[in-house]
């Protein structure tokens, strides 16, 4: 099986992580500020859009009544991360091919250069004014990739100056000078942006689960059948042969009908169970390319049994999730199943798979990409339904970063 190659030679690494620094976070983020006290960045995911806003804390202080503030801590972080969200909403309209996208306000932090990783959530107790750096970040879901994004820049330096405002996807971004009189910024997708598909996995034996169902019928006369021998045993010595016959008839039914509904062991080879299990662990990765809930749970019931997708969604966005950058969420490119194998013992109607693997992925948050590969041990079972393979149990033994 053909699998995606996700190991980078280490020059090739290097080079890539020392572009990334220099052209997305170094390139407009200095180790003491902003280039100019204002910056934004337009995201463009496959099925995300996000506006992001970095500023310096004193170019918008007064703006929010907050001009007497010389230190920011823990008595005044929340308020003004939340007056600056309120101040921001509504501000910068974008134009998805045509029509006015409505976007929310994902998350608002106080934020700090970072030499490898651009910006991350401030973590210092006090901050002078002079230091303070904010991070504001709206999204939108999208039904796929746009063919142009469009917005009208509104958020300038007090003195009417210039604004450095960043567009794009991963590989297509490009920064421009904005000013009050040459606010408008275009991007268009003119490379194309690549849409992940689900990956298609091999048939699926007859549900085990549909096949007891068929049987009710011979369950129920197999009963009957029982009552009726049960008749024949009292009626035995009084000549009626017939309720003998009847009996026995039941008898051989009901001893007949446990073979009926016995679910065989599913046969599947070592190579099967790798090939199955990469494409499902795939696909739930793939889920969350999504924005929407629904429609990350609606990809996701596409390779997880309903009692699971609960489990499977905390879990998952739990892993993706980058608590240095304020909960951005790691995009997973490729995936590498290091163990799939199948013990001995083996559930009924399923198989078990003891397996590991590893996924990387990017997150990009305010202007800057890095990658994050982590790396997990699980037992997982699968089952098939309605003709399609399942996870139907995951028990995870551990994950970590590496």
């Amino acid at each position: 099986m053909t699998r995606p190659s996700w190991i980078l030679s280490r020059a090739r690494k290097c080079l890539l992580l020392c572009l990334a620094v220099l052209l997305a976070g170094g390139g407009l983020v200095r180790a003491q500020g902003l280039i100019t006290p204002i910056q934004g960045y337009l995201s463009v995911e496959p099925f995300e859009l996000r506006k992001e806003f970095v500023m310096r804390f004193d170019a918008v202080a007064e703006r929010i009544g907050a001009g007497d503030i010389a230190t920011i801590d823990a008595t005044n972080r929340a308020d003004l991360e939340k007056r600056i969200g309120d101040w921001l909403e509504g501000k910068c309209p974008v134009e998805v091919d045509g029509t006015p996208l409505s976007m929310e306000r994902d998350r608002v932090h106080f934020v700090r250069p970072d030499p490898e990783k651009g910006l991350v959530v401030e973590d210092r107790e006090s901050v002078p004014v002079s230091e303070a750096l904010v991070g504001v970040v709206f999204a939108a879901a999208l039904d796929g990739p746009p063919e142009e994004v469009k917005v009208r820049w509104e958020v300038f330096p007090a003195d009417g100056s210039e604004a450095i405002v960043e567009a794009g996807a991963r590989g297509q971004r490009a920064a421009r000078k904005l000013t009050p009189d040459n606010a408008e910024l275009v991007w268009k997708n003119e490379a194309g942006l690549a849409v992940p598909e689900l990956l298609k996995l091999p048939p699926a034996p007859e549900d085990p689960g549909s096949r007891l169902a068929g049987w009710w019928p011979s369950a129920i006369f197999g009963a009957l059948g029982l009552v009726a021998l049960g008749i024949s045993l009292r009626l035995r010595g009084t000549g009626k042969t017939g309720a003998l016959l009847v009996g026995f008839m039941a008898m051989a039914a009901a001893v007949g009908l446990p073979s009926f509904l016995k679910s065989e062991p599913l046969s599947v080879t070592a190579e099967e169970a790798d090939e199955i299990s990469y494409a499902l662990l795939r696909n739930i990765y793939h889920a969350f390319d999504y924005r929407r809930e629904s429609d990350i749970y609606d990809v996701l019931a596409k390779s997880a049994e309903g009692d699971l997708l609960t489990q499977i969604y905390l879990e998952v966005q739990r892993s993706l999730q980058v608590e240095s950058q304020g909960g951005a969420r790691v995009r997973v490119t490729d995936l590498d199943l290091r163990k799939c194998e199948l013990p001995e013992e083996q559930p009924v109607g399923a198989f078990l798979v003891n397996s590991e693997w590893v996924a990387v992925g990017t997150v990009t948050h305010w202007g800057h990409t890095h990658d994050r590969v982590n790396r997990y041990k699980a037992k997982m079972t699968i089952a098939p339904r309605d003709g399609e393979w399942r996870l139907v149990g995951l028990q995870l033994e551990s994950e970590e970063r590496i």
